[in-house]
């Protein structure tokens, strides 16, 4: 009972320390999120620390911004009625007669209109402060919001008045900065924005304001803005979002998880942020919190809803990555398994679609279960899904390789390398793909013999060309002795004439190796033992069958003196004495 007393009184304490109430809803309209604005400043209107007056007139300039002049009416209304010496509310029944004195047709209409206006605007200033720099600046936004051009002379003299009031106005230079982001100088606005930062003003909406201006210019400082911001205002809901945000389009998934989940404790974070957090948490590798908090919003919606489609999803990435780092827990490949037909079967939502991930990780579920032909039935899902997405033929070849499906393996990695950018290595890869697929061709009939020919043509065709490229390469000179003898050993049996075709690229690795005395030193780490070996047993064996046998003998025996613990290849030399 102590313990979830203590609980208790921690959570409690923890959120009260983020309580910024209804400013949350001011902060974010001062940004433009009207919103994010509007459901804060709604969610907290009742709240015993809320300033009615002060948020009725905030939403009362939203609805001025969607043209709900009625709604404007009312709150600006309603905030007079709540505390009739605000003096806000008053500018905003200000701006609200210029409105509509804009619609108005008839001249007199405008001109009453004006009128109408300038007495509100004169009332709501003298009821503040006179050393209020900031009604002076709503005041020049209102008449800027109905007609910049038409009202110049208004907006200038508010301007002079803010500045009289304060020489360092900080709204007056947020005012000044979003003229010019209006002009798409961002620049410019960018040092009206910066002149707040530095005079130490406590204004978030500059922070705010520059970061966003400079962030596609340069991440890091717009970042560096808002880590100051966050550091300066730790309760600022608009703060810690607007970070984990830049964190997350800056593809700083770790961050972008951490400061969302601090941002997610704060009782003004919104709900469709559970959604972005869950999947932050997918990328930060935190993968059975994202499973769990994906399951929360799941229950939380009627199954068709969208974000039931969008966080099975998240499941199913979740899970497969959890089976992944498990490899012995078969129950995670099994309820994958089960998740990711229940997520391939949904309805999609309007708008939405079966992505390429969604079919590759549950082809990878399927390769994990064994079932090799489904798993490339997914593979060519998702390629069919997105076919810029052409690295997925090379999971499909792999897919298909592991299985020892080896004629697909081919052919997929074939379509890779006819559709991408590929690289040398690529030319290797494939290859051996074709090498792998010939060798399992039986040459017993004469469709299978042209058929096996074609492909071993192939697989020597890529490695010559990656010889080409990079030549005297070990590792490409052995895959192409390796595809020679292959290719030879199909005639085996009935035909001894072609053996003996891999002879001269086995020579020219014989002299690259005999150049450099570090390639048969059994100490060395880099030596090539294995591939004198090779080269040896192959050698002996084709003057065996050329009936050369003192060659023979000679290869048998410098295949000894590499390999001088095989008991089994001695006693054979012996016999042959």
């Amino acid at each position: 009972m102590k313990f979830k007393l203590l609980l208790s009184l921690i959570l409690c304490a923890s959120l009260s320390c983020f309580a910024q109430g209804y400013k949350d809803g001011i902060e974010y309209y001062k940004v433009g999120q009207y919103d994010n604005a509007k459901e804060l400043l709604l969610r907290n209107l009742n709240d015993a620390s809320t300033n009615k007056a002060e948020a009725y007139f905030y939403l009362g300039c939203i609805d001025l911004y969607t043209e709900n002049y009625e709604g404007a009416e009312k709150n600006f209304d309603a905030g007079i009625a709540a505390d009739p010496k605000y003096g806000y509310n008053y500018v905003g029944m200000g701006e609200l007669e210029l409105r509509r004195g804009k619609l108005a047709t008839d001249k007199d209409a405008v001109k009453n209109a004006e009128k109408a206006a300038k007495k509100l605007f004169d009332e709501g200033k003298d009821l503040c402060d006179k050393k209020d720099d900031a009604v002076m600046v709503a005041i020049a936004r209102a008449y800027y919001n109905v007609d910049p051009v038409k009202y110049a002379k208004q907006i200038e003299d508010a301007k002079k008045d803010a500045k009289k009031r304060d020489k360092q106005s900080a709204d007056l230079y947020v005012f000044e900065g979003d003229i010019l982001a209006d002009k798409e100088q961002w620049g410019s606005a960018a040092g009206w924005y910066e002149m707040v930062m530095r005079s130490g003003k406590d204004n978030i909406e500059a922070y705010v304001k520059y970061a966003n201006t400079y962030f596609y210019v340069d991440s890091k400082t717009a970042i560096k803005t808002l880590e100051d911001l966050v550091a300066a205002k730790p309760n600022s809901a608009l703060a810690q979002r607007e970070l984990a945000e830049k964190y997350y389009k800056d593809d700083q998934w770790t961050k972008a998880a951490e400061k969302y989940g601090i941002y997610m404790q704060n009782p003004n974070h919104f709900k469709q942020d559970e959604n972005r957090y869950a999947g932050l948490l997918f990328y930060g590798k935190r993968y059975q919190e994202s499973y769990d908090l994906a399951a929360k919003i799941i229950s939380e919606h009627a199954a068709g809803d969208a974000d039931v489609f969008y966080m099975k999803r998240l499941q199913l990435y979740n899970l497969v990555a959890m089976a992944q780092e498990a490899e012995a827990d078969s129950t995670l490949w099994a309820r994958a398994d089960l998740l990711a037909k229940e997520f391939l079967a949904m309805n999609i939502p309007s708008g939405a679609k079966f992505e390429p991930k969604d079919y590759s990780d549950y082809a990878i579920v399927l390769t994990a279960l064994g079932d090799v032909p489904g798993s490339v039935e997914m593979y060519k899902k998702a390629y069919e899904a997105n076919p810029e997405k052409v690295d997925l033929l090379k999971d499909a070849s792999e897919a298909c390789a592991d299985a020892k499906a080896y004629e697909d393996a081919a052919k997929f990695y074939q379509m890779y390398v006819d559709k991408a950018d590929y690289k040398t290595n690529d030319l290797f890869v494939l290859s051996r793909r074709y090498l792998y697929w010939g060798s399992t061709i039986a040459d017993t009939i004469a469709t299978d013999s042209v058929k096996r020919e074609e492909v071993m043509q192939k697989a020597l065709m890529y490695a010559q060309k990656v010889d080409s490229i990079v030549p005297n390469d070990l590792r490409i000179l052995s895959q192409i002795a390796n595809i020679q003898m292959v290719h030879e050993m199909g005639f085996t049996g009935h035909d001894f004439a072609r053996y003996g075709e891999a002879m001269p690229t086995y020579d020219k690795i014989l002299s690259i190796l005999d150049a450099d005395p570090k390639y048969k030193d059994p100490e060395n780490p880099d030596n090539e033992l294995s591939t004198y070996i090779e080269i040896f047993r192959y050698k002996a064996v084709h003057y065996y069958l050329n009936k050369d046998n003192e060659n023979m003998k000679l290869y048998y025996q410098k295949w000894l003196e590499v390999d001088p613990t095989n008991d089994a290849l001695r006693q054979y030399i012996e016999t042959l004495k």
